[in-house]
């Protein structure tokens, strides 16, 4: 087989959908976490369904995480068949659709939807990045890209930066779609399927790439201001040697926060990128953070609360272990991840105690749930949306 020749092959074990993209013919190993069994919760706190209804043909086996986007009463869903819908949840009624319009693409969506200032940002899975008016459906502009996104378009302002599954990040106008800037990163032989989602300031954008670095580009200019190195290939072997930084960098007091896979977890500072403190924790997933905790989902599903300011850790959660958990969230003042078999687990961040569960669709849930105005919208795998709420 030629070298160039990319084969995908989908690991399984920690997260759905973690395919491997391999330049040769070498087989890849397949970790194995066994899944626990569904644990005992305390039953403190429930979900409650608000609304419901369905995005069409979902993600399935196509490996894509295709969060929707919420913003107050507007929500808006794609599938990977390119079915893209707007609900306008003030509409009710039994006589009365929700549905805001509705539209097919020529192409399916290939990562998370973005909703800015009325306009809705998309990306395809021709390399094209779409942007819609929110309302309407009409589309704004549309520019290619120089292959498809896997993650969500970032905006701050005028600025929308968005980070190719190549290494290109590209920073456009959003008013007109022009392309600002570029910054192309050298992408190793072998990667995990999947990209860092950019973060973004007024000043800086932070992604985190395939190499195991996480680089600050200057938004004016895209002049690299520093990079960081977050994880060091050691083995013999690419598979070894695999060091992404594919959770989103998190910004809170003063500090980054990010993760690597076979890496490690570290605070940096945003205007330097020298490490405050770092921990020997491994990730897929972006850290979350309340109250100067830090949550950090594990590649084997255990959940890790440290020390916002020291990385200590405070407690560990291994009752999920090998649920291949998604990126935790705060939804008010309690954690929640979702799992392969599409159960939404609450828990106490003080403790680590699993104080519910609410069971949404078998066929599990890979993307990010999205949390709005204290309200968790989850979209499962073969395409089912849920919009819930905790119960007081």
């Amino acid at each position: 087989m030629p070298k160039a020749l990319l084969k995908k092959s989908l690991v399984k074990g920690a997260s759905l959908g973690l395919a491997l993209l391999l330049a040769g013919c070498s087989s890849l190993p397949e970790p194995q976490y066994p899944p626990a069994d569904l644990p005992k919760t305390t039953g403190k706190q429930q979900l409650v369904s608000e609304w419901k209804d369905h995005s069409g043909y979902g993600e399935r086996w196509r490996g894509y995480e295709l969060m929707p986007a919420l913003d107050g009463d507007l929500l808006v869903a794609a599938d990977a068949q390119g079915l893209v819908q707007a609900f306008d949840l003030s509409i009710s009624g039994f006589f009365k659709s929700d549905l805001l319009w509705s539209q097919e693409l020529d192409q399916g969506v290939s990562a998370g939807l973005t909703l800015a200032d009325g306009n809705l940002y998309l990306a395809t899975q021709n390399g094209e990045l779409l942007s819609l008016d929110a309302r309407t459906g009409n589309t704004n502009w549309q520019v290619k890209l120089s292959s498809e996104a896997l993650t969500p378009a970032q905006v701050k302002d005028n600025l929308l930066v968005v980070l190719a599954a190549d290494g290109q990040l590209t920073a456009l106008d959003t008013v007109t779609g022009r392309q600002l800037w570029t910054y192309a990163s050298v992408m190793p032989s072998l990667s995990l399927r999947g990209s860092s989602t950019p973060s973004l300031t007024s000043l800086q954008s932070f992604t985190g790439l395939a190499n195991g670095k996480l680089v600050a580009i200057d938004n004016n200019n895209g002049q690299v201001r520093w990079q960081s190195r977050i994880a060091q290939p050691s083995g013999r072997t690419d598979i070894e040697r695999l060091v992404d930084v594919r959770g989103q960098a998190k910004e809170a007091q003063g500090l980054l926060l990010v993760n690597s896979y076979q890496g490690q977890t570290h605070a940096l500072d945003p205007f330097t990128g020298r490490s405050r403190w770092s921990r020997d924790l491994s990730s897929y997933h972006a850290p979350a953070v309340l109250n100067n905790q830090v949550f950090v989902v594990d590649e084997a599903s255990r959940i890790h609360a440290l020390d916002l300011y020291s990385g200590t850790s405070l407690w560990t959660q291994d009752a999920l272990y090998g649920r291949e958990l998604t990126e935790p969230v705060i939804l008010e003042n309690s954690l929640v991840v979702a799992d392969y078999q599409g159960y939404l687990h609450l828990l106490d961040p003080k403790t680590g105690e699993v104080t519910g569960r609410k069971g949404f669709d078998l066929d599990g849930i890979r993307a990010l749930p999205i949390v709005n105005n204290n309200r968790l919208l989850v979209h499962s795998i073969r395409g089912r949306l849920g919009l819930f709420t905790l119960k007081k």
